[in-house]
């Protein structure tokens, strides 16, 4: 059976890693096609992390443990997304697109309603 949570979730992790290597390539170019499709990917993903957490509640309930996760998930997002604005993102970017990754196959896959 078809389920669109496993689908946005593969995506969302395909579009986390894709993010991280063109993220790479973004930092040493500004202003390139590798950063537009780079600020491309996070959008996709961020809205993909977001509708997934969405229906994790919708479906799930929201209980504590569900609620931290999801919670520390947008915080890793959102901490990228300042470290990127201040521009940081040549020190620190590289180990918060990891932990993004590792966001998207802990948190997301652990919580997604199957």
């Amino acid at each position: 059976m078809f389920e669109i949570t496993i689908l946005a979730a593969s995506l969302g992790l395909i579009l986390a890693t894709v993010s991280f290597i063109s993220g790479l390539q973004a930092v040493k170019v500004r202003g390139s096609v590798d950063t537009r499709i780079h600020r491309l990917n996070g959008y996709l993903m961020f809205l993909a992390y977001l509708f997934l957490a969405g229906l994790s509640f919708v479906k799930g309930g929201i209980n504590l443990s569900s609620l931290a996760s999801w919670g520390t998930g947008l915080a890793i997002i959102l901490t990228k997304i300042w470290v990127v604005k201040s521009r940081r993102a040549y020190k620190f970017g590289s180990w918060l697109g990891i932990m993004l990754i590792i966001t998207w196959l802990i948190i997301v896959y652990t919580y997604i309603p199957i």
